[in-house]
């Protein structure tokens, strides 16, 4: 086929026009990709951000409930210390007085007698070592909300708020056991008051005082100890925030990340397999 001037002179405008309106429809189709990219990355954007802000949300939430918490039973630790601390003394010492007035006495009355100074004795230095301790030791809720301060100056990170949630959750558990230990030593006191009341109508040459003093005694130390027994089925004020605690935090967004790895064995061969959840 030939061409001639004219023919490249009609074919030349041609050309060009549709040149034109392809550079046109490509940058048209390359405005329309960078929206939608544009559009994507401003989805992506919100979408990352908005965890972040309900993880903000939560750490201040968190923090806040842990602070008051924290405050709440350290104060009513201190409390309970205090007056633990002054029954034990002064339990320990009228125990002790007790004891010496049954044993060091000049002509001891009979065996009956002798054997309650020993009781006596017994009971009373286990009271006065516990209020001597209770009164002179810090309790680790006071240096725990020491070290909680400081770090609420420093600033709270998430992972700084789990460090302080697992010490509360072990005071939690280690007040569950000194309850227990104050349990039974509660019930110990109140068989020891019946061990009292049982032998004192039948001791051998036991006065009508005497008698009297073993039933009164014996009676203080079954009520005594029933009331401790009793009361150590309480919750201590680290129990109740832990129990307070889980029940009005507000859960920590966040991905799990989980993989494992497996044999894989058949007739032809074996390998292994791994499998992973993000």
């Amino acid at each position: 086929m030939r061409l001639t001037s004219a023919s490249l002179l009609i074919l030349a405008p041609l050309c060009i026009t549709t040149l034109a309106m392809g550079a046109e429809a490509q940058d048209a189709n390359d405005q329309s990709k960078k929206g939608t990219e544009g559009a994507a990355e401003v989805v992506t954007e919100v979408a990352t951000e908005e965890p972040e802000v309900l993880g903000s949300d939560a750490l201040v939430h968190n923090t806040q409930l842990l602070d008051e918490l924290l405050t709440r039973s350290t104060e009513q630790t201190i409390r309970e210390q205090k007056f633990a601390a002054a029954a034990g003394m002064t339990g320990g010492m009228i125990l002790l007085g007790l004891s010496a007035w049954r044993l060091i006495e000049d002509e001891p009355q009979n065996q009956y007698s002798r054997g309650l100074g020993v009781m006596f004795m017994t009971l009373g230095m286990a009271d006065l070592t516990t209020g001597v301790y209770a009164a002179t030791r810090i309790s680790h809720e006071k240096r725990r909300l020491d070290r909680w301060h400081k770090a609420l100056e420093n600033g709270i990170t998430d992972v700084e708020l789990a460090h302080f949630e697992g010490e509360l959750q072990a005071s939690h558990e280690q007040r569950q056991g000194e309850r227990l230990l104050v349990r039974w030593n509660g019930l110990t006191h109140a068989l020891g008051g019946l061990l009292v009341i049982a032998f004192a109508p039948i001791a051998d040459s036991t006065s009508g005082s005497d008698r009297v003093s073993g039933y009164v005694i014996g009676g203080v130390f079954f009520a005594i100890g029933m009331a401790t027994f009793a009361a150590s089925f309480r919750d201590s004020p680290s129990e109740k925030a832990w129990n307070e605690y889980n029940s009005r935090k507000t859960p920590m967004p966040g991905r799990e990340f989980t993989w494992g790895i497996a044999p894989s064995i058949s007739r032809r061969g074996g390998g292994v397999s791994f499998g992973g959840l993000f």
